[in-house]
């Protein structure tokens, strides 16, 4: 609302941000937060938002989807290293999360199907590189166990895909994107 963030709900892990665990039935303003921001995502137990081109997340961080190089939930916005600027977009899925940076995309926390498409299955606390999408990406998904991107135009997908749910018509993980 007018450039901030507010949120309500569930506050076990502190998703809301206000620097607490108190559930809220009515919005609460996002603690640092109150202007600048162009994009929120929720997760699971972990929310991110966009502020002023740099990348922010608190809450749950069981497995590094806030991105800080730690495994400790934060009750408040704690900037993301490495995307502070030229944030374009952001996405938070059950416990990892990725971002579009420069028109390259980023993901970072839990990696047990391949998620964060790093061509490995290793958590990883801070924001890596996805393989092959250096340039071009406009927009990016993250699902409970895979993630999904639109580069030059075309869909590209990577992880969990026991239902097909990466439409490379197989049920095979991939730890790379495909299309």
């Amino acid at each position: 609302k007018d450039g901030g963030v507010w949120c309500w709900g569930y506050n076990f892990n502190g998703q809301l941000g206000n620097n607490s665990t108190t559930d809220s039935h009515v919005p609460v303003a996002v603690s640092g937060l109150s202007s600048g921001v162009s994009a929120i995502s929720a997760g699971y137990q972990h929310t991110c938002a966009l502020k002023d081109g740099g990348a922010w997340c608190w809450g749950y961080n069981f497995r590094g989807q806030l991105g800080n190089n730690s495994t400790t939930e934060s009750h408040v916005p704690a900037a993301v290293p490495g995307l502070t600027s030229g944030v374009s977009a952001i996405s938070a899925g059950t416990a990892h999360t990725c971002a579009l940076k420069d028109g390259g995309a980023w993901c970072w926390g839990y990696n047990w199907a391949g998620q964060l498409g790093d061509n490995s299955t290793t958590d990883r606390h801070v924001p890596v590189a996805v393989s092959g999408l250096s340039s071009g990406v406009s927009a990016i998904s993250a699902g409970n166990a895979h993630t999904c991107s639109l580069k030059d135009g075309g869909v590209w997908c990577w992880g969990y895909n026991w239902a097909g749910q990466l439409g490379d018509n197989s049920t095979t993980d991939r730890h790379v994107p495909v299309t």
